[in-house]
């Protein structure tokens, strides 16, 4: 199990935005990974209540759930390694019970979830990233609901570091801010 805060700044993009970041901030050979994600939550809808998220991602060859608490206005990332197979395994059952390490970082943070887990929403994401030394600059295009949407994402291991490299892209290039709800969210309300 890894646990880790993720600060990241992140910004809806139209496809011209998209393709222009595309061209500029990766090489034309650069291939996007694949990335397939799928969301759960109980049906009185707990964690998503306590602004919580539990993801199960299947990239490649491996396999990770994923739970994410709220922390200073960004998340806590607290991971689990599964093999693909048990990934899809859960995926095809829809529902689950919580793993023990999952469940005990929600009774940390006093949040309660004795029933078991149901599929909400997916997405797939085909992902770029350039890794710089304290930073990572991310364009996702997501596809879930038959919706395509693009996405700049800004990861930093400090939220000065991220706010500035952030504000620097979306500015040089004449990207105007959005309110960008997170991936969940856009997936789960396309599927209501």
């Amino acid at each position: 199990m890894r646990q880790e805060v993720e600060i990241e700044y992140k910004n809806l993009l139209t496809k011209q935005e998209y393709d222009k970041l595309k061209a500029i901030l990766f090489t034309d050979k650069a291939s996007p990974q694949v990335q397939e994600n799928y969301y759960f939550d109980t049906k009185d809808y707990r964690l998503k209540k306590a602004q919580c998220a539990l993801r199960i991602r299947i990239k490649g060859n491996s396999a990770e759930m994923t739970l994410k608490t709220p922390f200073e206005g960004h998340h806590t990332e607290t991971t689990l390694d599964i093999s693909p197979k048990r990934a899809r395994e859960l995926i095809t059952a829809g529902s689950f019970s919580l793993p023990k390490a999952i469940h005990s970082v929600l009774l940390q943070e006093n949040i309660s979830v004795q029933q078991d887990v149901f599929k909400i929403a997916q997405l797939k994401t085909e992902r770029l990233e350039a890794v710089n030394p304290h930073s990572i600059i991310v364009l996702d295009k997501s596809y879930y609901s038959n919706q395509i949407d693009y996405e700049l994402e800004v990861e930093s291991d400090s939220k000065a570091t991220g706010k500035k490299l952030f504000a620097q892209i979306l500015n040089d290039h004449a990207i105007p801010e959005r309110a960008t709800q997170n991936k969940i969210a856009r997936a789960f309300d396309a599927a209501q």
